[in-house]
């Protein structure tokens, strides 16, 4: 049975699958993503409505993921046309990590830096940069 969207009916939003839809829409109008939007709403029902993990791969107890609160305030950061590009690429981040075994880069890590550091930075962006530097992994001990 197929629902207004044409998906099946009792298929929930995907974070990867919300990722691609706010890429794809940012990428079409120029950087940003409108509130309201069809991407915000599918952030909103990916961030709010979290997936149980599959019983049949073994749970990563070592990795951390994004809870469904930072996921909520990055999904908003991103969808703000007034958020900083440094803000963005930490939400981002942070919204990419909602699924075990995914680390936060060096690049994202130091945007999520400069975003905690700005004292103009909301508390939402503030949310989102903190779960991502959350993630990062300890530097190698030489």
């Amino acid at each position: 049975m197929a629902t207004k969207g044409g998906s099946k009916a009792g298929t929930s939003m995907t974070p990867k699958a919300a990722a691609r839809i706010q890429s794809s829409t940012a990428k079409q109008s120029g950087g940003g993503v409108a509130k309201g939007s069809f991407a915000a709403r599918a952030q909103s029902a990916a961030a709010t409505k979290p997936i149980a993990p599959k019983t049949s791969a073994p749970k990563v107890s070592a990795s951390k993921v994004t809870g469904a609160q930072a996921a909520k305030a990055a999904s908003s950061v991103l969808s703000n046309m007034a958020t900083g590009k440094s803000s963005k690429s930490a939400a981002g981040s942070a919204l990419s990590q909602v699924v075990p075994k995914k680390v936060t880069s060096s690049p994202a890590a130091s945007a999520a830096s400069k975003t905690l550091r700005d004292g103009r930075t909301s508390s939402p962006s503030k949310s989102a940069a903190g779960s991502t530097l959350a993630q990062k992994n300890a530097p190698k001990k030489r």
